[in-house]
């Protein structure tokens, strides 16, 4: 049970756990200025962005701890199978497969992986990537050349993915064998490969990334000859520093350190990495405890109290995660599917409701207590001053139609014609994810803060299928849920959270639908700027949600095995790169 005091004062609450300790560590960046139009006036030909790649870690002995153990709250999907899972369920793979291009794990910016260069033309409908010669698959699988990029793009968009950048990627409606893939994707030769847009596609970097991994490529040869029995059976083929060794039901995947030499001279110092499944957060820290969990995703009480027990706190070097409460049922676009969904009984239809429970959040108090002062605003979801789009008078009204004023909030809520014989009644949804573990405590302190503006909650403790199942199926009238999500292009990111048709379905208009289509085919950096900047303002001004922080990820290690682990924290998983998990002495 989460005790927290939800005063007015700005000071932490009194029943927080002290913060000096981590107040000692370095505190992480702002994430990297990523414009994605950055490089729309580069020529033809000319790669868009081709720094060094991340240099492998120092040699070290191999750890007398042969195999790594990692906890994590949940797994999305537990399954082989990548198109079955949603993306949250690549925590699973990022081990075993690698993406075209990936993020440094020190300053956060795309370089080379599988691909060496990448370039675009002035429109950024056409890309161009140079592949990596001499990379081995796992388990004797051959090299890997431009047909597993194909092999993974049609696994992508089979018609039964549950992933999302199909659309993305094609810049096409078809799924499936609807699709023309070779259309889409020219194969020039065995290293070299064309995406062949139908309209601009700035956020093609991303894509093919570890921001993304959906494109996470895996063997095309195993594939055709083994098919899903094998992949069940077998596991999946990639080319990173880990391959799969097996699973246990129900509790973890393990994998093991590749015989291959990786071509970067990655060399992990742990022979095997277990990535475990723990739903309970007092099991996963007795678990660490008593040495058999070695990492672990732990709430904040939890990692502080940790500390008193010799453990370590590791965070991502940069704040690129965020946190927002999401307002579900708001489907007010003119599509049939919203029509049909629309409940004109549900209270937040009404601006004034939105606006006072957004008014009735203490931030400051709440990002003390989650994150110390690891922590920083964000004025409207998915809006970062890196990003385009960003609106610098932003932060100033932030200050009178959004920042913490209770009494604000019951005038807001009288206006609306609700009080106490008549209240606002949401029932909040509760639930844990991999690398968010501090979601359900999220909830429980805002439904405080409402009580005490008379608005009347319900909490719901849910895994996070039966959430997604219902954001997804347009269920989620009268309800409300957290969201954790990493540093995203605006673009990708109002495509999937805010349109009719994007998988998070909770706020759409018809005016977010029609602009970030225009968004999609403006090439023009200037022009892209105002167009993002529009649908930001939009967003702030019909409080489409309710943004909380930009944060660091946070990992607690046992420092007896674990002497660090360098990971930027805006990569899908949050927790990447294995072989970066440096082993104690």
């Amino acid at each position: 049970m989460l005790v927290f005091a939800c005063g007015g004062s700005d000071e932490p609450p009194a029943s927080a756990p002290s913060q000096a300790s981590e107040k000692a560590q370095s505190k992480p960046k702002s994430p990297p200025n990523e414009h994605p139009t950055a490089t729309a006036t580069a020529k033809a030909g000319v790669p868009t962005a081709a720094p060094a790649p991340t240099k492998p870690p120092s040699a070290k002995p191999v750890s007398t701890t042969k195999r790594l153990r990692y906890a994590i709250g949940a797994v999305a999907n537990e399954t082989n199978r990548t198109w079955a899972g949603s993306r949250q369920a690549y925590v699973q793979f990022e081990p075993m497969l690698e993406t075209l291009l990936a993020k440094d794990v020190e300053t956060g910016m795309i370089v080379p992986r599988l691909a060496l260069t990448w370039d675009t033309d002035a429109t950024m409908q056409n890309w161009t990537f140079k592949l990596r010669k001499g990379v081995e698959f796992h388990d004797g699988w051959g090299e890997f050349t431009a047909k597993d990029v194909m092999h993974t793009l049609k696994i992508l968009c089979r018609e039964d993915s549950r992933l999302s950048t199909c659309g993305s990627v094609t810049t096409r409606d078809e799924r499936g064998d609807a699709i023309d893939y070779e259309e889409v994707m020219t194969i020039v030769d065995d290293y070299t490969i064309r995406f062949n847009g139908t309209r601009t596609n700035s956020i093609m970097p991303f894509l093919m990334g570890a921001q993304s991994y959906e494109m996470g490529v895996w063997s095309s040869d195993f594939w055709e000859s083994e098919g899903e029995a094998g992949l069940d059976d077998k596991g999946l083929v990639g080319t990173n520093t880990y391959q799969y060794l097996g699973r246990e039901p129900g509790q973890s995947i393990i994998l093991e350190k590749s015989d291959i030499a990786h071509w970067s001279g990655e060399n992990p110092d742990f022979e095997e990495f277990e990535i475990a499944w723990i739903p309970e957060d007092a099991t996963r820290y007795a678990g660490m405890l008593a040495g058999e969990i070695h990492v672990a995703d732990l709430p904040i009480d939890l990692q502080q109290d940790s500390l008193t027990k010799g453990m370590k706190l590791i965070k991502s070097r940069f704040a690129s995660n965020d946190v927002s409460i999401f307002f579900g049922g708001s489907y007010y676009a003119n599509t049939p599917e919203d029509k049909e969904a629309f409940d004109e009984t549900q209270p937040w239809n009404d601006l004034r409701v939105r606006q006072a429970m957004n008014m009735a959040i203490n931030r400051e108090e709440l990002g003390n207590f989650l994150y110390a002062d690891f922590w920083e605003h964000m004025y409207i979801d998915g809006f970062h001053e890196s990003l385009e789009g960003w609106d610098s008078t932003w932060p100033e009204r932030y200050k009178t139609e959004y920042a913490y004023n209770p009494e604000k909030a019951k005038e807001l809520l009288a206006e609306a014609g609700y009080g106490p014989d008549n209240p606002v009644k949401v029932i909040a949804n509760s639930y844990v994810s991999p690398g968010e573990s501090e979601l359900p405590q999220i909830m429980e302190a805002i439904t405080l803060y409402w009580n005490r503006v008379g608005i009347e909650t319900e909490i719901q403790d849910l895994d996070g299928s039966t959430v997604a199942g219902r954001y997804k199926g347009r269920e989620m009238q009268h309800q409300v849920w957290p969201n954790i999500i990493i540093y995203f292009p605006i673009e990708y990111y109002i495509n999937i959270a805010y349109t009719s048709w994007g998988v998070t379905k909770h706020f759409d208009d018809d005016f977010l639908n029609a602009t970030v289509k225009k968004l999609q085919v403006e090439s023009n950096p200037q022009a892209r700027d105002v167009i993002a900047r529009d649908i930001g303002n939009h967003m702030f001004d019909q409080h489409v949600s309710m943004p909380l922080f930009w944060f660091p990820h946070t990992i607690t290690v046992n420092p007896d095995v674990v002497e660090d682990w360098v990971y930027p924290g805006n990569t899908v998983p949050r927790l990447c790169c294995a072989a970066y998990a440096k082993a104690a002495n």
